[in-house]
């Protein structure tokens, strides 16, 4: 299962084995009491940051962290649809920033180092200013400016086609940017409304980082937006730049950016090297990682925890595993199939099976918009998809199929079979596909599996909708209203793989996303909620907590459910 995320309003594909979260000090040492009985009901409250924090002056100076990804990007620009992978977010993090940063309640504040100020200057017609720090540079020592705001918010508008963009959540919304007094300083006003507005000044949420500006002039150009970062990484914002990148050896190494206008950072150098899921957590304990990400597999968890000099540390997640169904052909395109698949499957047993044996909360993802313990969380799958064999089947007979002597259902003679692709080499992936074959086979579904190399799932598979059922994971965002629009409306969103909608959607989300009352927000995604629901295009699993294994000493990093990892204060305490 793979993993995707975004702050600025789009989700961001994750394998099932990786995620990160946020909340002050603890170490891990905090963990929760799981009564694994009380089956998906949440048992425990879990810290939204669970690093060990560390003031700047007690980090020694030096040292390299080395930490291990999924994969090298198939395209370095974020901002891009193939490159909306979280293991690019999780290299280039360090490399990037922005005006906004998301803090450990899932709020935000202005990030000085980018800007000094950003203000919401009236809300009729919706107006934002925006004050950047004018020693925010690019790379190659060039200012950033309004230009670059200007052009990126251009390109991901949807207005031209032609760019590959990953979702055109607020940008849609924008009207014009104006530059003010200074090419520093600039105004953006909104033709809709838009209450996520934020999400596209941040950057990253928990250390996996989106762009949230491009140069004017690759922005400007469509090849140069779509193709120019397929081999090469987009320019640093950040406090460290990619440094070099082995394609052979599957390593990129960081280096502190020569043109870093703020506090400098403490690590020498930071190297991300490709490691296969099923090598993650040995590699850990072999003291050739400094931190590795358990996500919800037992068997690393164990690993993970016999390394002498390490802790796991766990906080709250915005990581939800599910299965996407293809509805735009084959008997998944009826409703009634598709919930019939929702309904045989024990979310109970495969979310306990999951989380009671890593020490966290057993519970349920049962809403595609929040997170459980998110502001708004509610349960809105149970009445749909609730776990219930007698009305799968019976869904399936209103569909039209019958049970067949070998006790598969059939239909005009043709038997229903279904096709589960899956990525290589991950044991969450394996199991879970397990799980779902069982329960399946009970209500006379066949699933057979289809393996596919872990490096072709998202590139070959995912983003072509080229599966009936697959699963993954949705890495989420503090600014969760917005940025799941485009997992489901419309239907060829550049996120919904899918390839269907329900038509209501769009203007459903457009008055949410208008709504600036909080609670009023709340009611109206939650309708969205509901609504998805009803054709229930996606199975939603898991809520997964953002599991670690860390070394002891490494601070400032770790565990984390939104808070933006500051990268100059991380290190190794002196």
């Amino acid at each position: 299962m793979k993993n995707i995320n975004k702050m600025v309003g789009a989700g961001v594909l994750a394998v099932a084995l990786a995620m990160t979260g946020c909340s002050a000090g603890g170490g891990g040492d905090n963990k929760p009491t799981v009564d694994s009985s009380k089956g998906a009901a949440e048992t425990a409250t879990l810290p939204t940051t669970a690093w060990v924090s560390a003031d700047y002056a007690s980090v020694k100076d030096g040292g390299t962290l080395t930490l291990a990804v999924d994969q090298l990007p198939d395209n370095w620009n974020t901002l891009q649809i193939d490159g909306n992978v979280k293991a690019g977010g999780e290299i280039l993090d360090p490399t990037m920033g922005a005006p906004v940063r998301t803090t450990v309640d899932g709020g935000w504040a202005v990030d000085p180092d980018y800007a000094t100020e950003v203000k919401l200057l009236s809300e009729d017609p919706q107006v934002v200013e925006v004050k950047l720090n004018p020693k925010a540079v690019w790379e190659d020592g060039t200012p950033i400016t309004y230009k670059d705001y200007a052009a990126t918010i251009k390109a991901n508008n949807g207005t031209n086609k032609d760019y590959q963009i990953v979702g055109d959540n607020v940008f849609k919304d924008i009207d014009t940017v104006t530059k003010e007094d200074t090419d520093f300083n600039f105004k953006i006003t909104f033709k809709n409304k838009n209450a996520d507005w934020a999400s596209i000044l941040g950057s990253s949420t928990a250390g996996t980082a989106t762009a949230a500006v491009l140069p004017a002039a690759v922005a400007s150009d469509v090849k140069a937006f779509n193709e120019g970062y397929k081999s090469k990484p987009l320019p640093s914002t950040g406090p460290f730049k990619v440094g070099t990148v082995d394609t052979t050896g599957q390593v990129v190494t960081l280096v502190p950016n020569d043109k870093w206008w703020g506090q400098k950072p403490k690590l020498e150098k930071i190297i991300m090297k490709v490691i296969s899921r099923d090598a993650l957590a040995q590699a850990y304990a072999n003291k050739e990682l400094d931190a590795v990400s358990i996500g919800t597999n037992k068997d690393n968890y164990d690993t993970a925890k016999k390394r002498a000099d390490g802790a796991i540390q766990q906080s709250g997640g915005l990581t939800w595993n599910h299965v996407t169904m293809n509805g735009s052909k084959g008997p998944l395109a009826d409703v009634k199939v598709r919930q019939a698949v929702a309904r045989a499957i024990d979310r109970d047993t495969i979310s306990a099976s999951r989380l009671a044996p890593i020490g966290a909360p057993v519970a349920n993802q049962n809403s595609y918009i929040f997170m459980p313990g998110q502001k708004g969380y509610e349960d809105d799958a149970t009445a749909v998809i609730g776990y219930d064999t007698a009305k799968s089947e019976a869904l399936l007979k209103e569909a039209g199929y019958t049970k067949g002597s070998d006790g598969v259902m059939e239909k005009d003679g043709a038997k229903l079979e279904l096709i589960y692709t899956l990525d290589a080499n991950n044991p969450v992936s394996e199991q879970i596909f397990k799980q779902i074959q069982a329960n399946l086979q009970v209500v006379g579904i066949s699933l057979k599996n289809d393996t596919v190399p872990a490096d072709k799932f998202f590139a070959d598979y995912v983003l072509k909708s080229n599966f009936q059922l697959t699963g993954f994971a949705w890495s989420g965002t503090a600014f969760p209203v917005a940025a799941a629009e485009s997992i489901f409306y419309p239907a060829d969103a550049g996120q919904n793989f899918t390839g269907i909608t329900d038509d209501k959607l769009g203007e459903m989300w457009a008055a949410a996303n208008a709504e600036l009352d909080p609670a009023k927000r709340i009611e109206l995604a939650n309708e969205i909620d509901k609504t998805i629901f009803a054709y229930t295009p996606v199975i939603p699993l898991t809520p997964t907590p953002n599991t670690l294994g860390v070394k002891t000493g490494l601070v400032n990093y770790g565990a984390a459910q939104f808070e933006s990892m500051d990268w100059t204060s991380i290190g190794f305490k002196s």
